[in-house]
């Protein structure tokens, strides 16, 4: 199953990357907090997120001559929490990292200058601002628990080895530097499906992410069959 929603996975990039008319490269820091509750239903209160590191690969592809798009990329991004129960005595600590890809639609507004379909078309800088709405389907590649001095695996863990879905909300700022390259800044807020809810057990463990990162886009001919 794993292998066969991989494979679906990038097919549905490849489509959408050839016939893309922009590549972007972006790079950042991520903010993650772990939303969980115990079997019992207990939160831990003092769960403490922490900041790692983002990466992905990305296309966009435009919708006719408007300014909505289309989008979809790669990430590769790494998760975090640490905390204690001090009802119990334990000391936790998770540090996950995910592979994954988004897609989604996106919007450019309050343009400085005439430009559509990520292109500039004139000769001068213009700055423009966006908005994106996506959903996400991440896979764990490697994880660990610290439970106490207690360190588990959580590759092959049933929980982890389900896909973690997020639902993301962006938004951001591109300068056009030239008709055929851009640099942007982006604010990405997304929160997870959960992972352990089942059945009658209470046991739940949604994650909550802030990411921001810096962008480059290239600007690509239109795909020619």
């Amino acid at each position: 199953m794993f292998k066969t929603t991989i494979a679906l996975v990038f097919l549905l990039f490849y489509l959408n990357s050839t016939n893309a008319q922009q590549f972007n490269f972006e790079f950042g820091k991520v903010i993650s907090s772990f939303d969980y509750k115990n079997s019992e239903g207990e939160k831990l209160s003092n769960l403490l997120g922490t900041t790692d590191n983002h990466l992905a690969i990305g296309f966009k592809t435009p919708l006719r001559s408007s300014n909505f798009y289309f989008l979809s990329s790669v990430f590769y991004n790494k998760y975090g929490a640490k905390g204690s129960d001090e009802s119990v005595g334990n000391y936790y600590d998770w540090k996950v990292n995910y592979l994954g890809l988004k897609v989604g639609a996106g919007y450019e507004f309050l343009k400085t200058s005439s430009q559509v379909n990520f292109k500039n078309t004139n000769s001068e800088e213009a700055f423009t601002f966006y908005i994106q709405v996506e959903g996400g389907s991440e896979y764990l590649i490697q994880g660990i628990q610290t439970i106490n001095n207690q360190v588990y695996n959580l590759r092959g863990v049933e929980q982890f080895d389900k896909p973690l879905v997020f639902a993301l909300g962006s938004l951001g700022i591109t300068y056009y530097a030239t008709k055929s390259l851009s640099v942007f800044f982006q604010y990405t807020g997304g929160k997870s499906f959960s992972l352990f809810k089942s059945g009658d057990d209470k046991e739940v463990l949604n994650f909550i992410t802030h990411t921001c990162s810096l962008g480059v886009g290239i600007n690509l001919p239109a795909f020619k069959r």
